[in-house]
């Protein structure tokens, strides 16, 4: 079967040329088609494009003679003001349909969201009845740390946190003063050494104790 080939019509053409390629319309109707440079030539992502063991396609073919007959920027004919509000009728229809991708982005993403954080606070609710069943197990049993077939538990006592809420107050106790450098400023290591050793609270601190730690390491993934 041989292929007839039509002459092209420049003049219903559209073509516009960018440095990453061209885009085709014009006497092809409906959407326009991007047609992209590259190392091995032209590159037309259309149906035809496609199929075809070459490659080519009537945009290729296009731009092709579009670029015989009209070799150089000089050559190429000048936009009139009726193209110029074509192509911005264009803009603005492709604002429209960005507008209302990102709108649609926005609505999926608060749904995609909302689906997220329901199903993960299910997953740690759940979670949190075999971290305390096993937090307590580790206490019955007098474990610091146990090895099981699927991983390791783990029970660590925490430090008190210690807020100190009126530095003068401290710095007035010697006890808990260090000079860094030549600066008079709480020592922080000294309070929580008596406040561990003796329970005592100094004044101008308030201390919060906290809870033991309890983690697990399994034999694919951690969690705490």
């Amino acid at each position: 079967m041989e292929l007839i080939q039509t002459p092209l019509d420049l003049q219903s053409l559209q073509i516009i040329e960018s440095n990453n390629g061209f885009l085709v319309g014009g006497s092809h109707g409906g959407d326009t088609v991007e047609v992209k440079r590259t190392e091995a030539g032209l590159s037309c992502q259309c149906f035809i494009a496609k199929v075809s063991p070459d490659h080519e396609c009537e945009h290729t073919t296009a731009i092709l003679e579009y670029l015989a007959h009209v070799p150089t920027e000089e050559d190429r004919p000048n936009l009139s003001q009726a193209d110029a509000d074509y192509y911005l009728s264009k803009l603005a229809k492709l604002d429209e349909v960005n507008a209302a991708n990102e709108d649609s982005l926005v609505k999926q993403k608060e749904r995609i969201d909302l689906w997220f954080e329901s199903e993960s606070n299910k997953i740690q609710r759940r979670k949190d009845y075999y971290i305390l069943a096993l937090d307590n197990w580790m206490h019955l049993a007098g474990y610091s740390t146990k090895r099981l077939v699927n991983g390791t538990l783990k029970v660590r006592s925490q430090q008190p946190e210690i807020t100190v809420i009126d530095e003068d107050t401290v710095l007035k106790d010697g006890r808990f003063t260090r000079i860094v450098p030549e600066k008079r400023t709480v020592d922080k290591a000294a309070l929580r050494k008596l406040i561990t050793e003796t329970g005592e609270e100094p004044e101008g601190t308030t201390v919060s104790m906290r809870p033991h730690k309890f983690s697990y390491t399994l034999s694919r993934k951690e969690g705490t």
